[in-house]
């Protein structure tokens, strides 16, 4: 399962316009650029703990977590991780 490729589709079909209509990168900013509002991020944290099976904790939801793709790449991989015992510190 590529994550990074989740996570960019279900932002293309749910929140792109404008400017970024034709994609985006993943270290693009979502949040500080307009293309994820509040509500947005509400909906996509959603959509990550449904399709993940994992949860985010409130204090999770901030934007050193979601700003970018690569970034909520690293949170789910870390719950993933932790889910499954697999520790990510060497």
């Amino acid at each position: 399962m590529n994550i990074q490729a989740v996570v960019r589709q279900y932002i293309l079909e749910k929140h792109l316009s404008g400017e970024y209509s034709d994609g985006f990168e993943d270290t693009t900013p979502l949040i500080s650029s307009g293309i994820i509002d509040s509500i947005g991020v509400l909906d996509l944290v959603n959509f990550i703990e449904t399709r993940f099976k994992i949860e985010f904790m409130p204090r999770e939801i901030a934007p050193r977590n979601l700003e970018t793709v690569e970034q909520i790449h690293l949170a789910i991989q870390k719950k993933l991780d932790s889910k499954s015992g697999v520790s990510s510190n060497p």
